[in-house]
């Protein structure tokens, strides 16, 4: 008995010894895009280039800071952002740039991942051809669009990310929730009229309702005048004084301090309701401006609530909020000086920003 429990044995080891190759762990796997598709990554990803800086801001959320960027849109990353996430600079000694494909080749990255508009079709092949995976992440325009956006991503990173991504989304959309719990009751004709306009050297842009901020606004209780303004359109919109003036909001967010001034001092603009009560209020910004693509946007149906219903988010302290996300999310003590710089808007911001 006790010999054939040893040829049993010998067997065994023969068979695993021949079959090792085949029963080894494999060293990829698949990920599905933002269109449904699967797409083979390396099974370990340390590597990575965002194609964007909010998904760069969402990579280094996910990832505690874990050094996996190694190129991302060198030209849209501020100080602040190098700051709390400072291995972003050490991952990418040499400042290889996301948006050329040949920084990202030679960044060493494993996997690229963004709007396909990034790049033409031609460009991604080049990517592949390179040995890279290519995960198109297209979802930014809806609440429900960033959240698998924020998933996909953790799926890319690895488990534990994956599993961040997942408590992340479960707060994103609990602020949206509890915004829309606390305007529920409120009537239609009483809801607070909210544009977001920004002002450029006079060039006044607004959004409609294919962009997310439009559904944070809602989210909060508040109806946006252009929601329906160039339906077929995405992105930021041209709009002429005439319009703003139609629309007569009763209050405006805006992307900077320099746009808020230009609405202001606007003397087209000065029969609107929102202008003549000086009810411009500039979006907040911590490493990236809130109403875009943002996981900061997690904040921002609460800080439009407190904005536009006062009474009804009276219990709502942004200031705490802020500094809770930034502990929680980024691992990052936020001094009291850098929360009220949060909360007070960029002085400039680039339009176009993603």
């Amino acid at each position: 008995m006790a010999k054939k429990i040893l040829g049993l044995a010998a067997l065994l080891t023969l068979f695993l010894t021949l079959a090792g190759p085949a029963l080894a762990a494999p060293e990829t796997r698949q990920v599905l895009d933002s269109n449904g598709r699967p797409v083979t990554i390396p099974k370990e990803v340390t590597r990575v280039a965002p194609l964007i800086p909010a998904f760069a801001q969402v990579t280094e959320m996910l990832t505690l800071g874990g050094g996996k960027v190694v190129a991302y849109p060198v030209t849209n990353i501020r100080d602040y952002f190098k700051k709390i996430f400072p291995d972003i600079v050490s991952s990418n000694p040499k400042n290889y740039d996301s948006s050329s494909v040949e920084d990202i080749i030679a960044s060493g990255a494993q996997v690229v991942y963004g709007p396909d508009l990034r790049f033409s079709e031609a460009q991604r092949d080049q990517l592949r051809q390179a040995g890279l995976a290519v995960v198109a992440i297209n979802g930014i325009g809806s609440i429900e669009e960033m959240s698998q956006s924020f998933q996909i991503i953790g799926d890319i990173l690895g488990p534990e990310e994956s599993a961040r991504a997942r408590a992340f989304v479960k707060y994103y959309q609990g602020n949206a929730a509890e915004a829309t719990r606390r305007t529920a009751q409120i009537a239609e004709k009483d809801r607070a009229r909210l544009l977001v306009l920004t002002s450029t050297g006079g060039t006044l842009s607004t959004i409609n309702k294919t962009d997310v901020g439009h559904q944070y606004l809602t989210a909060a209780g508040g109806l946006n005048p252009a929601a329906d303004y160039l339906p077929d359109t995405r992105q930021a919109l041209t709009v002429d004084p005439e319009s703003v003036v139609q629309w007569d909001p009763q209050f405006i967010m805006t992307d900077s301090q320099a746009s808020q001034e230009e609405i202001l001092n606007n003397p087209a603009l000065a029969t609107v309701d929102a202008v003549k009560n000086k009810r411009v209020a500039i979006c907040p910004y911590g490493i990236f401006l809130w109403r875009v693509r943002s996981a900061e946007g997690a904040m921002l149906p609460l800080w439009l609530g407190t904005l536009m219903y006062p009474d009804l988010f009276a219990d709502i302290d942004m200031k705490t909020v802020v500094r809770d996300f930034f502990k929680n999310y980024y691992h990052y003590q936020a001094s009291p000086e850098e929360i009220d710089q949060v909360l007070g808007g960029p002085t400039q911001f680039r339009p176009g920003l993603m």
